[in-house]
């Protein structure tokens, strides 16, 4: 028997799809991703044929068979729970209902802390808390927040809710390393360009970003992710503003690196970010951020240790103290764009 709603339903009625130990971008990062794609699939096809078939959603008439099984998860990244978040929350949005849980008092006590700090009861239909075992991480996470345009208040108010959770001594080190303008940078950007008129969504696209932060109360790493379900940067870099004064260079430099086929085809993605990271001017018009995506950068230089990993698709950019910045290539695709930052103090 399984436990859903409140409810008890047979088993053999559903198929349990295991999700990976370790749901982390950070720690186990492909099979994370390919995780996320067939959760995202699977949860929006359901939510979809939910808004055509309401009717059938009533009566129990539409077949659900399977379901992700979130008591094989140990452990949970922040930024791993947040594209979650905003999958479920998108679900949310087609269907205008909530999914419901299963088996959840087999959860992982860490993990179920992580979830309902971030909002997941929000977004699901969780059971009452229960006097169960008690949170033993040492991470303290933010609720998500999520919008389509630029809202600075909110942005401060999580800033704010970091700095309160560091020793007085590194509060000020926070404020300097100004989080608030990365995430700004990034949430313009994802309003510019993710989400472009007249593209062709495979589901009803819901046209938000997507934010939470979180402290290591243990070592005081601060850790700010910003992700939006968009078309992603490699395939939007083309359109850009600025695009037309770089492409020449750009076209030399795959010549010189031996690099096949266009630059948005995603065995390129990798060096596709870094090149956004090298257009000077960002095409929000907007004079206080000039910079573009070098304010995110930025960031993370004035920490004491700072990385800013940017996945978008298939590729990955990182930026990290000490060292030159790298790319990668994965070998699945992540839905949209994802801007984390790590930063101590």
């Amino acid at each position: 028997m399984v436990n859903r709603a409140g409810k008890r339903f047979r088993t053999r009625y559903f198929k349990a799809l295991p999700l990976p130990k370790i749901f982390c971008l950070d720690e186990n990062t492909d099979e994370t991703i390919a995780s996320i794609n067939t959760l995202r699939n699977n949860v929006l096809t359901k939510a979809k044929l939910t808004k055509e078939n309401p009717a059938n959603s009533e009566t129990g008439k539409l077949k659900v068979s399977e379901y992700f099984d979130l008591k094989t998860i140990k452990q949970i990244g922040p930024s791993a729970a947040l594209i979650l978040a905003s999958i479920f929350q998108r679900a949310k949005f087609i269907s205008g209902k909530r999914l419901t849980t299963i088996d959840e008092h087999k959860w992982n006590p860490n993990v179920t802390w992580v979830l309902r700090a971030l909002g997941f009861h929000e977004l699901l239909e969780m059971q009452p808390l229960s006097k169960g075992p008690s949170y033993t991480g040492s991470v303290n996470i933010q609720p998500f927040v999520s919008g389509q345009r630029a809202d600075g208040s909110e942005l401060a108010r999580l800033q704010d809710a970091l700095a309160l959770l560091l020793p007085s001594e590194l509060r000020d080190k926070l404020f300097t390393a100004e989080p608030y303008g990365g995430m700004l940078e990034a949430i313009l950007n994802s309003y510019q360009w993710a989400y472009p008129e007249g593209h062709e969504w495979d589901y009803p696209v819901m046209k938000n970003w997507w934010l939470t932060g979180a402290v290591d109360t243990e070592t005081n790493q601060v850790i700010v992710c910003v992700y939006d379900q968009g078309i992603s940067i490699p395939a939007s870099l083309p359109h850009w503003t600025h695009w037309n004064s770089v492409e020449i260079r750009v076209k030399r430099l795959m010549e010189r690196l031996k690099l096949s086929g266009p630059i948005e085809h995603y065995s390129n993605d990798g060096l596709a970010i870094r090149l956004a990271m090298t257009i000077a001017k960002t095409a929000t018009k907007l004079p206080q951020h000039g910079k573009g995506l070098h304010t995110m950068v930025e960031v993370a230089e004035r920490a004491k240790y700072g990385r800013l990993r940017i996945v978008s698709r298939n590729g990955e950019y990182i930026w990290e103290t000490g060292k030159r910045p790298r790319t990668l290539t994965h070998e699945f695709p992540l839905q949209g764009t994802l801007v984390e930052w790590q930063l101590e103090l």
